[in-house]
């Protein structure tokens, strides 16, 4: 965690994880998630080392670094079977180098699934909805819970609305939902451990995800691990690897917010089908196991290590090898550096950061 500073820029900090990680000599090196350094760092590691990425989502945060990295990447891995397929079709990755290792999580056991399934449901009893995740807009689309809550109220359903998380727009959220009236109908739990996660989960009924965008999502599969029904967008990738429509729960048009409040409605009016819904969800979970996880990304790391052995030499393949386009910069490396030492040493609001903005603009990173 004190490899940099603010001060440093990106193939500074690229140079300094490189130099730690070769001196550490670890046997495998793996990209999770990181918008520079991270991938900035590959070229400058010792050839022995394994190389992994992991891509978590269905778009261009993990696509082009992957792309343009290639040939530095022994092994990539993608969340989801579409993931995957990108990965081969979009990033020049070849497919003895591209695996689908697939989330693992912890469900309940089939005693407690059966539990829930024999629970008597009392007749006024609330539809308990649940939100899992970030409270971001950007692809999360979380705002579109205002006009879902006040249609849900409008049609008359009984419901609950537990957001389990925090984040920017839930500000935006509160009042959204006290415009329309329908604050009585959310809670907000913010940020849980993992065990109070696990106990909201076993509360629900439903969780709803309202994405434009998509890989595998964690609360997906941990929600159905507990027997929720998820309503989710139909997103080809992951969603619709996992929900099978009308069988374990339902897919829906993105922002088709009428579309929801009538699986929801369906859901609340016959509760026979929710709870053999509920049972076909727990049983998709079964085959995304943390056991089932850890076995896939042991074989994926020793057979990219075992290839690794006959790999031949990055012929061509230097330290001067180009940064990828979002890190680079129209402005000379000297100009940025004096910028980042003024912002290291002074506030944001100050003169001579705002006299650097002008001289040089305002992204020079």
């Amino acid at each position: 965690m004190n490899l940099w500073s603010r001060r440093h820029l990106p193939e500074e900090r690229a140079g300094r994880l490189a130099a730690w990680v070769n001196g550490e000599r670890p046997d495998v090196y793996i990209i999770s998630v990181s918008p520079d350094a991270g991938w900035l760092a590959l070229p400058l590691l010792d050839p022995s080392i394994v190389t992994m990425s992991i891509a978590h989502a269905d778009g261009p945060a993990f696509y082009e670094p992957l792309k343009h990295y290639a040939p530095f990447i022994d092994c990539a891995v993608g969340v989801s079977e579409a993931i995957h397929g990108r990965i081969i079709d979009q990033c020049s990755i070849p497919p003895a180098r591209a695996h689908h290792v697939p989330y693992g999580v912890t469900s309940l056991s089939s005693a407690e699934i059966t539990g829930r399934r024999q629970r008597q449901i009392e007749p006024d009893e609330p539809l308990r909805i649940g939100y899992l995740g970030r409270l971001v807009q950007g692809h999360k689309r979380v705002l579109d819970l205002v006009p879902l809550a006040k249609e849900l109220e409008r049609s008359g359903i009984r419901f609950e609305l537990h957001l389990l998380g925090d984040g920017p727009e839930r500000l935006a959220l509160e009042g959204g939902f006290e415009k329309n009236g329908v604050t009585r109908h959310a809670k907000f739990w913010g940020w849980l451990t993992p065990e109070a996660i696990r106990q909201r989960l076993r509360e629900l009924d439903a969780l709803v995800l309202l994405s434009d965008s998509e890989g595998l999502p964690l609360a997906l599969l941990e929600s159905m691990g507990h027997g929720v029904v998820p309503v989710v967008t139909n997103l080809e990738g992951g969603l619709t690897e996992v929900v099978k429509e009308g069988e374990n729960g339902f897919l829906v048009p993105v922002g088709d917010i009428d579309a929801f409040v009538d699986r929801f409605e369906l859901l609340a009016g016959d509760r026979e089908r929710l709870s053999l819904m509920r049972q076909a969800a727990w049983e998709t979970s079964q085959d995304y196991s943390l056991e089932r996880m850890v076995q896939c990304y042991v074989q994926t790391i020793q057979k990219a290590a075992e290839r690794s052995i006959e790999r031949k030499p990055r012929d061509g393949l230097t330290s001067q090898y180009p940064v990828m386009p979002s890190c680079r910069s129209k402005y000379p490396f000297w100009l940025r550096k004096i910028k980042s030492r003024v912002l290291s040493i002074g506030s944001p609001n100050s003169s001579i950061t705002a006299a650097m903005s002008v001289l040089a603009g305002s992204s020079l990173d």
